[in-house]
């Protein structure tokens, strides 16, 4: 068997063990909310911080038997409920009809395949169960990015992990000995986070094990904006017991102090669980348009700054949109986004740059287009738009950009080490270098 048929053989063998666990114990999940309620309410205050207001769409993916959409449509979202085992999606229903609610539709499938809903379908996306089971880290990606692209330009996207350490807090609580005589399934976990399906078959746990510094690189390398990641148990992780028993301003009281303590990265490693406060960054979708409008218009302009970047999959936050062009395109550019203007294209100039330049401000994202930019270097004025061109293709629309060695070494010249140590690894070694003798050679450096 050839690696890619081993690859996708162990999918199906994963796939089928997730759907015979929840099969055995459809129930278990929604119980285990309800034993644990931390990790429910500090989710749901999360919610309640980051969702728009109802009637608002959501995507329940992965919801199982609807905890979370039955509790949202009573607040009055229209909630559609997503999930691989068709036992949970019935226990769903049959929650939601004795809670007396109606859920928008309950679909069942595969978290890395939400190609039935259109791009942009959704004012919020749950994705609060399929990165546990997700044992290869593209299918992570996949589950991540179709999340994405369902939800609205701006709307949140909530995806919760299993953390990595989960296995030894629920072990030394429940059976420590376990640790002890299968030290080899814990070390697994431990060193790659794979507890994988039993080599006989047996009906067991399959799960992923997330390490708290992988979480923001994930969601970042798949278009998402991280707004923030919580250890949503706080500080109560398996030793819940007495504040469970807690009701009334008691327990309120406990889920503020876990709230606030879960968004520190300190209680990262020591809960169970992980949720990551993404968002569909409006900037993409803006991109995607200019984009067009430029290639319709057969502008030569080069996307440039950290949003070239991020496009390429490198983690860096977006501020804004930078577009160098030709000086004649710029001022063009400047007349079809007229209604959109903070600082009209004109001639700037500062101490250390000079170049014709407008500023504007698309549905809430800043977008910075430049022509003829140069720096001042040794006292001289050097150009900067570069001669090298690459495309990286967004959501069908390729992006002109420079290439990575060139924008490195753009970096480089202003003294952005940190962007530079960042994108330097993913550079042409043999290409970065040829390019940095030539602007020597121009004295540039």
């Amino acid at each position: 068997m050839e690696a890619g048929e081993e690859t996708q053989d162990l999918k199906r063998t994963t796939q089928n063990a997730i759907q015979a666990l929840y099969r055995r114990d459809a129930g278990h999940e929604w119980d285990r909310i309800e034993r644990h309620r931390t990790e429910f309410a500090v989710s749901l205050r999360a919610m309640e911080e980051h969702l728009p207001a109802p009637p608002a769409a959501i995507l329940d993916c992965g919801g199982g038997p609807g905890r979370y959409a039955i509790t949202l449509a009573q607040r009055g979202y229209e909630v559609t409920l997503f999930d691989l085992s068709p036992e949970l999606l019935e226990m769903a229903q049959e929650k939601a009809a004795q809670a007396g609610v109606t859920l928008s539709g309950f679909e069942q499938g595969t978290a890395t395949d939400l190609s039935r809903f259109a791009d942009g379908q959704f004012d919020a996306v749950l994705l609060m169960g399929p990165l546990y089971h997700l044992l290869d880290e593209t299918d992570r990606q996949q589950a991540l990015a179709e999340a994405a692209r369902v939800a609205k330009p701006g709307g949140p996207v909530f995806a919760a992990f299993i953390a990595r350490y989960a296995c030894y807090i629920d072990t030394a609580t429940k059976y420590p000995q376990d640790a002890v005589d299968h030290p080899e399934i814990y070390e697994l976990i431990e060193e790659t986070g794979l507890l994988p399906p039993r080599a006989d078959g047996r009906v067991a746990f399959v799960a992923y094990f997330a390490h708290p510094n992988e979480v923001v690189p994930l969601c970042r390398s798949t278009g998402l904006d991280v707004v923030t990641v919580l250890g949503v148990e706080g500080v109560v992780s398996l030793r819940d017991e007495a504040v469970n028993a807690l009701t009334g301003d008691a327990w309120e009281r406990w889920v503020d102090i876990n709230y606030r303590i879960a968004h520190d990265p300190c209680a990262h490693g020591g809960v169970e669980h992980l949720l990551a406060v993404c968002r569909r960054p409006k900037w993409r979708a803006l991109l995607r348009d200019l984009g067009q409008d430029l290639q319709a218009h057969g502008v030569d302009y080069r996307l440039v700054g950290g949003a070239a970047l991020a496009l390429r999959g490198l983690d860096v936050e977006v501020a804004d949109l930078d577009l160098e062009m030709p000086k004649v395109e710029a001022y063009a550019f400047g007349e079809r986004l007229a209604e959109s203007v903070v600082l009209p294209v004109a001639w700037r100039e500062t101490e250390t740059t000079r170049s014709h330049y407008g500023r504007f401000e698309i549905d809430g994202v800043p977008v910075d287009v430049i022509a003829e930019l140069e720096r001042k270097i040794g006292g001289r004025w050097v150009p900067t738009f570069g001669a090298t061109h690459e495309t990286v293709d967004l959501g069908g629309v390729a992006i002109s950009v420079l290439s990575l060695e060139e924008e490195t070494l753009a970096y480089l010249r202003r003294g952005r080490l940190g962007r530079v140590s960042l994108a330097l690894p993913h550079c042409n070694k043999d290409r970065f270098l040829t390019l940095l003798r030539q602007a020597q050679a121009k004295g540039w450096f």
